[in-house]
């Protein structure tokens, strides 16, 4: 079954991994505090579908900069709607990539591990390289008129605020300099938090803040839904299940773990290595072995 045959629930709006991300961030506390370990199959399909995006990224962003050299006004509007949703989801899922980068490391840094910290910052290190090629397209793009790119830089400072934002509901213990984009900034939020009355009342209202922000300035449908359902997916089935029986929050989402994680993972594998046409017969998990160290077994 190819990606573009599944069915809506099977899909997932970039907006709706930045609500994902504030999951983890309000669970921070007790992913770090209590998860053993991360397990190895969640950690597989989060680098694999985080590869696969990335590489759909890099095509689109290279044909479309091909294609401008030899469009026409009329043919350059068009081209720029189109990739203007890439640029979008590009900007957009970076919270999430960042907030479960600094979750897996605070994890591991009380633990004195170094074994799922080494993928996620692969994967955000990946995600910088296409955030760079999307941010060089905002400004040296041919053909970009001056109100589009004014949208597009607001929505970036919205995401990175956002980060932040979720970055300050982690632990003190969590060192999450290098997944913010203000390490001060990420400090006053979490003072912020800590001098709430009611914590309660106040995520929700962020929580609230945070839907309509999405939604009122993003896309109508984002590039990769498929992939980014899979993205999730793949950290879901990272936590162990005793954290979704102690914690609301996660709970809810547990459906969504057991719909994903309980797949094959090989056979999920295969499937984005065919679709990237790259030859089934080497392991995409070889790839990435080269790309970071690991002190587990192979996953």
């Amino acid at each position: 079954m190819t990606c573009n045959m599944e069915s809506d629930w099977e899909r997932m709006h970039a907006r709706e991994l930045v609500e994902f991300a504030a999951v983890l961030a309000s669970n921070g506390p007790a992913i770090i505090g209590h998860a053993e370990r991360l397990a190895d199959s969640g950690l597989e399909q989060y680098w694999s579908a985080s590869r696969c995006r990335q590489e759909r990224w890099a095509r689109s962003l290279k044909t479309f900069s091909y294609e401008l050299q030899y469009a026409n006004a009329k043919e350059m509007a068009t081209r720029w709607e189109a990739i203007r949703h890439v640029l979008e989801e590009i900007l957009t899922t970076e919270v999430l990539t960042r907030t479960w980068g600094a979750v897996c490391c605070g994890h591991e840094q009380q633990r004195g591990l170094d074994e799922a910290s080494p993928v996620v910052r692969n994967v955000l290190a990946c995600h910088l390289e296409a955030r760079n090629r999307a941010l060089n397209l905002m400004v040296y793009g041919h053909g970009l008129r001056v109100e589009e790119a004014v949208i597009l830089n607001r929505m970036r400072r919205r995401n990175e605020r956002w980060n932040d934002l979720l970055l300050g509901y982690l632990p003190n213990t969590a060192d999450v300099a290098e997944f913010a984009f203000s390490a001060a900034r990420v400090k006053e939020f979490a003072a912020d938090r800590r001098a709430s009355a009611s914590p309660e009342t106040a995520w929700s209202l962020l929580v609230a803040s945070l839907r309509i922000a999405y939604q009122r300035q993003t896309c109508a449908t984002s590039p990769n839904e498929d992939l980014n359902r899979r993205v999730a997916a793949g950290i879901l089935a990272c936590l162990p299940g005793e954290l979704f029986e102690s914690t609301g929050t996660i709970k809810s989402l547990w459906l969504l773990r057991m719909q994903h994680a309980a797949s094959d993972t090989q056979g999920m594998i295969e499937q984005l290595i065919a679709l990237e046409n790259t030859p089934v017969d080497q392991p995409v998990w070889e790839g990435r072995a080269a790309d970071v160290r690991r002190t587990r077994g192979s996953l």
